[in-house]
Order: structure tokens, then sequence, then C-alpha cells
């Protein structure tokens, strides 16, 4: 019941996450800043406002599929207990 009050008070966070150092998502958080800044050099301001777009653009997209995401795997877990406590016997 702890969780489910720490969930309440806004104490959980399930959309954020750390990123171990060294881990793949870090090295290719890297690449991505590091191909961002490459690009960015090259374009006029105009193109550099469209780019930004574009990125706001995908991250929210990304945004509403993992929220699906976590929806989905909340529902079958949810499911499986359910099933486990139910069913059966």
């Amino acid at each position: 019941m702890d969780t489910i009050r720490e969930l309440f008070y806004g104490n959980i966070h399930p959309y954020e996450r750390d990123i171990p150092k060294g881990s793949e998502c870090e090295k290719l958080n890297k690449l991505i800043i590091r191909h961002d800044a490459a690009l960015k050099a090259t374009l006029d301001k105009q193109e550099v406002e469209i780019l930004e777009k574009l990125k706001d653009a995908l991250t929210e997209q990304s945004s509403l599929s993992e929220c699906e995401g976590f929806v989905s795997g909340f529902r079958l877990g949810v499911r499986l207990i359910a099933e486990a406590l139910y069913c059966g016997e």
C-alpha cells in the first residue's frame, strides 16, 4: 500500500530513470548530442529552428509511445496477478 501512496503523492516518477555511466544508452545519448551539434554548425538560423521543431515532435512521439508501453505493461501485470490469485485452483 505504501507504493500506491508514494505514487499518489508524486514521489514515484515511472517516466524518470537514471542512465548508468558507461551504459549503451549513455553512449547513444553522447553520440546524438555530438551529431546534433555538428549538424547545427552547418545550418542557418531558419534551418536550426526547423530541426528543433522536428526534435520536439520526435520527443513528444517518443513520450506518447513510452506512456502507452507503460500502461500496456501495467495492465498486463495486473491481469497476471489477478489470474494468479483468482484462477487456477
